[in-house]
Protein backbone atom coordinates (compact mmCIF):
# COMPACT_ATOMS: atom_id res chain seq x y z
CA UNK A 1 0.00 0.00 0.00
CA UNK A 2 1.32 3.48 -0.89
CA UNK A 3 1.79 6.25 1.66
CA UNK A 4 -0.71 8.40 -0.25
CA UNK A 5 -4.40 7.85 -0.87
CA UNK A 6 -6.36 9.31 -3.78
CA UNK A 7 -9.42 11.19 -2.58
CA UNK A 8 -12.32 11.46 -5.04
CA UNK A 9 -15.07 13.93 -4.06
CA UNK A 10 -18.29 13.45 -6.05
CA UNK A 11 -21.19 15.87 -6.41
CA UNK A 12 -24.34 14.92 -8.34
CA UNK A 13 -28.10 15.32 -8.48
CA UNK A 14 -29.82 13.16 -5.88
CA UNK A 15 -31.98 11.67 -8.67
CA UNK A 16 -28.83 9.73 -9.69
CA UNK A 17 -28.38 8.16 -6.23
CA UNK A 18 -29.16 4.58 -7.27
CA UNK A 19 -27.04 4.81 -10.42
CA UNK A 20 -23.97 6.25 -8.71
CA UNK A 21 -24.13 4.09 -5.58
CA UNK A 22 -24.70 0.99 -7.73
CA UNK A 23 -21.52 1.76 -9.67
CA UNK A 24 -19.63 2.42 -6.44
CA UNK A 25 -20.75 -0.95 -5.07
CA UNK A 26 -19.19 -2.59 -8.15
CA UNK A 27 -15.98 -0.54 -8.28
CA UNK A 28 -15.34 0.40 -4.63
CA UNK A 29 -16.82 -2.39 -2.47
CA UNK A 30 -14.68 -1.24 0.48
CA UNK A 31 -17.07 1.71 0.92
CA UNK A 32 -17.33 5.48 0.72
CA UNK A 33 -18.33 8.42 2.89
CA UNK A 34 -21.77 9.97 2.40
CA UNK A 35 -21.58 13.70 3.15
CA UNK A 36 -25.35 14.12 2.72
CA UNK A 37 -27.50 16.41 0.61
CA UNK A 38 -26.73 20.08 0.05
CA UNK A 39 -29.15 22.10 -2.09
CA UNK A 40 -30.45 18.94 -3.74
CA UNK A 41 -26.97 17.65 -4.59
CA UNK A 42 -25.46 14.50 -3.10
CA UNK A 43 -21.85 14.70 -1.87
CA UNK A 44 -19.80 11.50 -1.60
CA UNK A 45 -16.12 10.91 -0.88
CA UNK A 46 -14.19 7.81 -1.96
CA UNK A 47 -10.57 6.89 -1.21
CA UNK A 48 -8.27 4.70 -3.30
CA UNK A 49 -4.83 3.30 -2.58
CA UNK A 50 -4.22 2.32 -6.22
CA UNK A 51 -4.29 4.90 -9.07
CA UNK A 52 -5.70 2.39 -11.56
CA UNK A 53 -8.70 1.81 -9.28
CA UNK A 54 -9.40 5.54 -9.24
CA UNK A 55 -9.06 5.93 -13.03
CA UNK A 56 -11.40 2.99 -13.70
CA UNK A 57 -14.02 4.28 -11.28
CA UNK A 58 -13.83 7.84 -12.61
CA UNK A 59 -14.37 6.62 -16.17
CA UNK A 60 -17.39 4.50 -15.22
CA UNK A 61 -19.00 7.35 -13.27
CA UNK A 62 -18.50 9.95 -16.01
CA UNK A 63 -19.86 7.60 -18.69
CA UNK A 64 -22.98 6.78 -16.67
CA UNK A 65 -23.66 10.20 -15.14
CA UNK A 66 -22.37 13.05 -17.37
CA UNK A 67 -23.71 15.73 -14.99
CA UNK A 68 -21.60 14.46 -12.11
CA UNK A 69 -18.68 16.63 -10.98
CA UNK A 70 -15.60 15.32 -9.20
CA UNK A 71 -12.57 16.72 -7.45
CA UNK A 72 -9.43 14.57 -7.19
CA UNK A 73 -6.85 15.22 -4.48
CA UNK A 74 -4.38 13.17 -2.45
CA UNK A 75 -4.21 12.63 1.29
CA UNK A 76 -1.49 11.15 3.46
CA UNK A 77 -2.35 7.55 4.29
CA UNK A 78 -1.04 7.79 7.85
CA UNK A 79 -3.16 10.88 8.49
CA UNK A 80 -6.25 9.17 7.08
CA UNK A 81 -5.76 6.06 9.21
CA UNK A 82 -5.31 8.10 12.38
CA UNK A 83 -8.36 10.20 11.52
CA UNK A 84 -10.57 7.17 12.34
CA UNK A 85 -9.65 7.64 15.98
CA UNK A 86 -10.82 11.24 15.88
CA UNK A 87 -14.15 10.62 14.17
CA UNK A 88 -15.13 7.13 15.35
CA UNK A 89 -16.69 7.98 18.70
CA UNK A 90 -18.84 5.62 20.83
CA UNK A 91 -22.40 5.26 19.55
CA UNK A 92 -25.11 4.32 22.07
CA UNK A 93 -27.93 2.23 20.55
CA UNK A 94 -31.08 2.20 22.66
CA UNK A 95 -30.40 1.10 26.22
CA UNK A 96 -28.72 -2.17 25.29
CA UNK A 97 -25.71 -1.55 23.05
CA UNK A 98 -22.85 0.85 22.51
CA UNK A 99 -20.70 0.62 19.36
CA UNK A 100 -17.03 1.11 20.18
CA UNK A 101 -13.88 1.18 18.05
CA UNK A 102 -11.44 -1.60 18.81
CA UNK A 103 -8.97 0.73 20.52
CA UNK A 104 -11.55 1.46 23.25
CA UNK A 105 -12.24 -2.21 24.01
CA UNK A 106 -10.88 -1.94 27.53
CA UNK A 107 -12.86 1.16 28.43
CA UNK A 108 -15.63 0.56 31.00
CA UNK A 109 -19.17 1.11 29.70
CA UNK A 110 -22.66 0.53 31.06
CA UNK A 111 -24.08 -1.05 27.87
CA UNK A 112 -23.10 -4.17 25.94
CA UNK A 113 -20.20 -3.18 23.65
CA UNK A 114 -20.12 -4.01 19.95
CA UNK A 115 -16.46 -3.68 18.97
CA UNK A 116 -15.64 -2.67 15.41
CA UNK A 117 -12.26 -2.45 13.71
CA UNK A 118 -13.01 0.31 11.19
CA UNK A 119 -11.58 -0.55 7.82
CA UNK A 120 -12.84 -0.06 4.30
CA UNK A 121 -15.90 -2.29 4.78
CA UNK A 122 -19.14 -0.40 5.33
CA UNK A 123 -20.75 -0.43 8.76
CA UNK A 124 -19.54 1.35 11.88
CA UNK A 125 -22.91 2.46 13.25
CA UNK A 126 -22.40 6.11 12.34
CA UNK A 127 -24.56 5.87 9.23
CA UNK A 128 -28.28 6.36 9.85
CA UNK A 129 -29.26 3.07 8.21
CA UNK A 130 -26.92 1.01 10.40
CA UNK A 131 -28.17 2.80 13.51
CA UNK A 132 -31.79 2.24 12.43
CA UNK A 133 -31.19 -1.51 12.04
CA UNK A 134 -29.39 -1.78 15.38
CA UNK A 135 -32.23 0.12 17.04
CA UNK A 136 -34.76 -2.29 15.51
CA UNK A 137 -32.85 -5.29 16.86
CA UNK A 138 -32.78 -3.68 20.30
CA UNK A 139 -36.55 -3.02 20.26
CA UNK A 140 -37.43 -6.49 19.00
CA UNK A 141 -35.29 -8.10 21.70
CA UNK A 142 -36.92 -5.93 24.36
CA UNK A 143 -40.35 -7.05 23.09
CA UNK A 144 -39.26 -10.68 23.32
CA UNK A 145 -39.60 -11.23 19.56
CA UNK A 146 -35.88 -11.99 19.09
CA UNK A 147 -33.58 -13.82 21.44
CA UNK A 148 -31.86 -17.10 22.23
CA UNK A 149 -32.82 -19.99 19.99
CA UNK A 150 -33.72 -17.80 17.00
CA UNK A 151 -31.84 -17.80 13.69
CA UNK A 152 -30.83 -14.88 11.47
CA UNK A 153 -29.42 -14.01 8.06
CA UNK A 154 -27.46 -10.77 7.70
CA UNK A 155 -27.40 -10.10 3.96
CA UNK A 156 -24.75 -7.61 2.86
CA UNK A 157 -23.05 -7.96 6.22
CA UNK A 158 -20.21 -5.47 5.54
CA UNK A 159 -18.27 -5.08 8.77
CA UNK A 160 -20.54 -7.68 10.40
CA UNK A 161 -21.97 -5.17 12.84
CA UNK A 162 -25.62 -6.27 12.52
CA UNK A 163 -24.79 -9.97 12.70
CA UNK A 164 -22.63 -9.34 15.74
CA UNK A 165 -25.49 -7.50 17.45
CA UNK A 166 -27.87 -10.36 16.64
CA UNK A 167 -25.37 -12.88 18.04
CA UNK A 168 -25.01 -10.84 21.23
CA UNK A 169 -28.80 -11.05 21.59
CA UNK A 170 -28.49 -14.86 21.62
CA UNK A 171 -29.33 -15.58 17.97
CA UNK A 172 -27.23 -17.77 15.66
CA UNK A 173 -26.95 -17.30 11.95
CA UNK A 174 -25.18 -16.31 8.76
CA UNK A 175 -23.53 -13.14 7.51
CA UNK A 176 -23.02 -12.98 3.73
CA UNK A 177 -21.48 -10.31 1.53
CA UNK A 178 -20.42 -10.25 -2.12
CA UNK A 179 -17.15 -8.53 -1.16
CA UNK A 180 -14.36 -10.78 0.22
CA UNK A 181 -12.70 -7.72 1.83
CA UNK A 182 -15.86 -7.08 3.83
CA UNK A 183 -15.99 -10.70 4.96
CA UNK A 184 -12.37 -10.54 6.12
CA UNK A 185 -13.25 -7.45 8.19
CA UNK A 186 -16.41 -9.13 9.52
CA UNK A 187 -14.37 -12.16 10.65
CA UNK A 188 -11.96 -9.86 12.49
CA UNK A 189 -14.87 -8.09 14.18
CA UNK A 190 -16.62 -11.35 15.08
CA UNK A 191 -13.42 -12.48 16.80
CA UNK A 192 -13.11 -9.14 18.62
CA UNK A 193 -16.63 -9.67 19.97
CA UNK A 194 -16.14 -13.40 20.66
CA UNK A 195 -19.18 -14.42 18.59
CA UNK A 196 -17.45 -16.59 15.96
CA UNK A 197 -19.47 -19.62 17.09
CA UNK A 198 -22.80 -17.84 16.54
CA UNK A 199 -21.96 -15.99 13.30
CA UNK A 200 -21.00 -18.01 10.22
CA UNK A 201 -19.59 -15.76 7.49
CA UNK A 202 -19.31 -16.33 3.76
CA UNK A 203 -18.88 -14.64 0.40
CA UNK A 204 -22.05 -14.53 -1.68
CA UNK A 205 -25.56 -13.15 -2.00
CA UNK A 206 -29.06 -14.52 -1.41
CA UNK A 207 -28.62 -17.18 -4.10
CA UNK A 208 -25.82 -18.74 -2.03
CA UNK A 209 -28.38 -19.65 0.66
CA UNK A 210 -30.35 -22.88 0.03
CA UNK A 211 -34.01 -22.05 -0.70
CA UNK A 212 -35.22 -24.57 1.83
CA UNK A 213 -33.37 -22.84 4.66
CA UNK A 214 -35.54 -20.53 6.79
CA UNK A 215 -34.49 -17.75 9.17
CA UNK A 216 -36.45 -16.21 12.05
CA UNK A 217 -34.90 -12.82 11.24
CA UNK A 218 -33.45 -11.52 7.98
CA UNK A 219 -31.49 -8.25 7.98
CA UNK A 220 -30.62 -6.53 4.70
CA UNK A 221 -29.10 -3.06 4.88
CA UNK A 222 -28.26 -2.67 1.20
CA UNK A 223 -29.92 -0.39 -1.39
CA UNK A 224 -33.49 0.00 -2.64
CA UNK A 225 -33.03 -1.51 -6.11
CA UNK A 226 -31.20 -4.68 -4.99
CA UNK A 227 -33.79 -5.14 -2.24
CA UNK A 228 -36.55 -4.90 -4.85
CA UNK A 229 -34.76 -7.30 -7.21
CA UNK A 230 -34.22 -9.85 -4.42
CA UNK A 231 -37.68 -9.56 -2.84
CA UNK A 232 -38.89 -13.01 -3.93
CA UNK A 233 -35.65 -14.78 -2.94
CA UNK A 234 -35.49 -13.03 0.44
CA UNK A 235 -39.12 -13.82 1.27
CA UNK A 236 -38.62 -17.49 0.36
CA UNK A 237 -36.04 -17.75 3.15
CA UNK A 238 -38.02 -15.96 5.86
CA UNK A 239 -39.66 -18.16 8.47
CA UNK A 240 -43.33 -17.65 9.33
CA UNK A 241 -43.67 -16.07 11.81
CA UNK A 242 -40.48 -14.12 11.31
CA UNK A 243 -39.05 -10.62 11.12
CA UNK A 244 -37.65 -8.90 8.04
CA UNK A 245 -35.55 -5.76 8.63
CA UNK A 246 -34.70 -3.72 5.53
CA UNK A 247 -32.76 -0.49 5.17
CA UNK A 248 -30.33 1.31 2.89
CA UNK A 249 -33.50 2.88 1.50
CA UNK A 250 -34.02 6.58 0.89
CA UNK A 251 -37.34 7.78 2.31
CA UNK A 252 -38.54 8.65 -1.18
CA UNK A 253 -37.87 5.05 -2.30
CA UNK A 254 -39.73 3.36 0.56
CA UNK A 255 -43.05 3.02 -1.29
CA UNK A 256 -41.38 1.09 -4.14
CA UNK A 257 -39.73 -1.32 -1.71
CA UNK A 258 -42.98 -1.77 0.24
CA UNK A 259 -44.81 -2.59 -3.01
CA UNK A 260 -42.20 -5.20 -4.00
CA UNK A 261 -42.61 -7.04 -0.70
CA UNK A 262 -46.40 -6.66 -0.70
CA UNK A 263 -46.33 -8.61 -3.97
CA UNK A 264 -44.69 -11.42 -1.95
CA UNK A 265 -47.38 -11.30 0.72
CA UNK A 266 -45.58 -9.10 3.27
CA UNK A 267 -47.71 -6.08 4.14
CA UNK A 268 -48.05 -3.27 6.67
CA UNK A 269 -44.40 -2.75 7.59
CA UNK A 270 -43.38 -0.59 10.50
CA UNK A 271 -41.58 2.39 8.94
CA UNK A 272 -38.98 4.44 10.80
CA UNK A 273 -37.12 7.45 9.42
CA UNK A 274 -33.76 9.01 10.24
CA UNK A 275 -32.94 12.03 8.16
CA UNK A 276 -33.44 11.02 4.53
CA UNK A 277 -33.24 7.27 5.24
CA UNK A 278 -35.98 4.72 5.93
CA UNK A 279 -36.18 1.44 7.82
CA UNK A 280 -38.86 -1.17 7.08
CA UNK A 281 -39.73 -3.91 9.56
CA UNK A 282 -42.13 -6.65 8.37
CA UNK A 283 -43.59 -9.14 10.82
CA UNK A 284 -45.48 -11.74 8.74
Amino acid sequence: MTNKLIRLCLVFNSACDDLVTGLLFMHTPWGWQDEGLKDGLRHLTVHFDQPEQSVETEAALVAACPGLTMEITSVDNADWNSAWKKYFTPIPIGTRFVVLPSWLKDEPCAAEPILIEPKMAFGTGHHQTTALCLGALDRLATEGVLGAGKSFLDLGTGSGILGIAAAKLGLCGLGYDIDPVAIDNARENAALNQVEAQLELGVGSIDAIPQERRFDCILANILANPLIDMAEEICLRLARPGVLILSGILAEQADRVVAAYAAQGLVNPEISLSGEWALLVFRP
